[in-house]
């Protein structure tokens, strides 16, 4: 199957259902197939052939979708350009990818300008593009192999210069299927599309409630504020909130009554939001995966998150999943399926090294039990190795994220004379809250290595644009002027830390 397959079949078994409601608007899936067919048309006409790149740069509208669903009937791929980048990045991924053509939401012309985009054969939604998908004529093309790219889509880059994910039409498919068994999705859903299109959880929850017939809802933001309204207004049975579900539950809009399902990042939410969802009788996943991965890897459930603290549950079905580690111990996780990238665009050697021997070495550290459950421990380059022993980051932000002061922790390693190196927590606190209280909490629930010997408290964590921790950037700024070195626990209570200085 073609990606674009997946509109031709609804457009078949479930003409005038509604496939995608924004905006007070709605498609049918019969238009939805009838636009993948005008898209590809007006492609062609463009003069896009396959194997070509076509740069999209837009906010989350129906045309995100059609126009991918055109690409792959041509057999060229779309590159999806994160909205929130800077012109510099957008211009670097539109020329890495050799792209030609562009589509261009109206609301972000200013941005595509001066990335380079409005130079190229260029197509901004709106009335000429409408008269333009109305008038193309009708080209005889080859169907396109479906192992060719559809999509070409960027990492976001926390560890250098960001890399073209290529993903196949099959691969999509057979993602989209993934979805769809994850989180039971069904042709009486209302799928909330709150995650951004140029993103592959984005895009693939999109494609799977598309693909057993049911309604995607776009929304106009991320915020609750936004969410809740269309939730109560389209009866949306499924969903996720992209700015954290907690905060959405205790809103001052929240209306959950239709909900059925909500779901996020795997062992992210802390035990108090599960346990009123249960209470709401609203169901839970939460999800592991990548882009190289092409979405989604394993699911859990919310018994799981509840009974089994850092799970990120069992391995789909469609996976072979091992971890580089004698058992029960934290290795690279490696993964085999049909879902994996192709390959790193125009970067062979870094193809070879991420897929050997057909399996995508996925830099994350994770332990697998003797019950097939998968546990994430941290990223592999994120690991502090203070002392000779192995601190994982990502444990140590989840016990500092249990305080109740604490809004958002970051954890890295930086040089310390005593450790070689320590483990320092910058640190995202309400209200007068010292690094010796929260060095307290964690006494007792971390090992005594593991505990932080520097803090920082700060006003914000730097993230990417997918909403990952900048920790090379965390790193690389590390002042100790500027932090408090903890004693050592062999230090009298009654020893102040000592700012900018390091216990010998």
């Amino acid at each position: 199957m073609l990606l674009a397959d997946l509109a031709h079949r609804g457009a078949t078994l479930w003409p005038e259902r509604t496939a995608v409601a924004w905006d007070g608007r709605r498609r049918t899936y019969r238009e939805l197939g009838e636009r993948a067919e005008a898209w590809r048309r007006a492609l062609a006409a463009g003069g896009v052939r396959a194997g070509d790149r076509i740069a999209l740069l837009s906010v989350n509208v129906p045309d995100v979708l059609e126009a991918a669903f055109g690409a792959s009937l041509v057999g060229a791929a779309v590159v999806p350009l994160n909205v929130r980048l800077s012109a510099e990045e957008i211009r670097f991924q539109v020329e890495d990818a050799r792209a030609r053509h562009a589509i261009v939401h109206p609301a972000l012309e200013p941005l595509a300008r001066a990335g380079g985009l409005l130079g190229l054969t260029c197509w901004t939604l709106g009335p000429d593009t409408e008269n333009a998908l109305i008038g193309a004529p009708e080209t005889d093309l080859p169907r396109p192999d479906a192992e060719a790219p559809v999509m070409q889509l960027y990492t976001s880059g926390t560890t250098g210069r960001p890399k073209g994910c290529l993903l196949s039409n099959r691969a999509w498919v057979v993602a989209s299927a993934n979805v769809v068994q994850a989180l039971g999705l069904t042709g009486d859903d209302r799928m909330l599309g709150a995650l951004p299109l140029f993103h592959v959880a984005g895009y693939g929850v999109a494609l799977a409630q598309l693909a057993v017939g049911g309604t995607l809802v776009l929304p106009p933001g991320p915020a609750p504020e936004q969410l809740w309204p269309v939730i109560a207004e389209h009866g949306v049975t499924v969903a996720i909130f992209p700015t954290g579900t907690g905060r959405a539950l205790r809103h001052e809009a929240a209306a959950p009554e239709s909900l059925r399902l909500l779901f996020g990042i795997a062992a992210t939410e802390r035990a108090r939001t599960l346990t009123v969802l249960r209470d709401l009788g609203i169901d839970y996943r939460g999800i592991y995966g990548s882009t190289e991965a092409g979405n989604f890897v394993s699911v859990s459930t919310l018994a799981d998150e509840l009974e089994r603290p850092g799970t990120v549950g069992r391995p789909l079905p469609p996976f072979d999943v091992a971890v580089d580690a004698p058992p029960g111990e934290a290795g690279e996780l490696l993964v085999r399926g049909a879902t994996l990238m192709s390959g790193y665009a125009g970067l062979p050697e870094a193809t070879a090294e991420a897929l050997r021997g057909g399996w995508l070495r996925t830099g994350d550290l994770l332990r697998l039990d003797a019950d097939g459950y998968l546990y994430f421990v941290d990223r592999a380059k994120d690991m502090v190795k203070s002392g000779g022993e192995n601190v994982y980051c990502a444990e140590v932000e989840r016990v500092l994220a249990d305080h109740p002061a604490v809004l958002d922790v970051a954890v890295v390693g930086v040089p310390d004379r005593r450790w070689g190196e320590a483990v320092k927590a910058l640190v995202v606190t309400r209200g007068d809250v010292a690094p010796a209280d929260l060095d307290a909490h964690c006494r007792g629930r971390l090992g005594g290595f593991k505990r932080p010997r520097w803090y920082e408290l700060v006003e914000a964590i730097p993230r990417n644009h997918s909403g990952k921790i900048l920790k090379r950037e965390l790193r690389a700024a590390h002042d100790p002027a500027k932090a408090v070195r903890l004693p050592e626990t062999d230090t009298p209570p009654d020893d102040p830390p000592n700012r900018g200085t390091v216990r010998p």
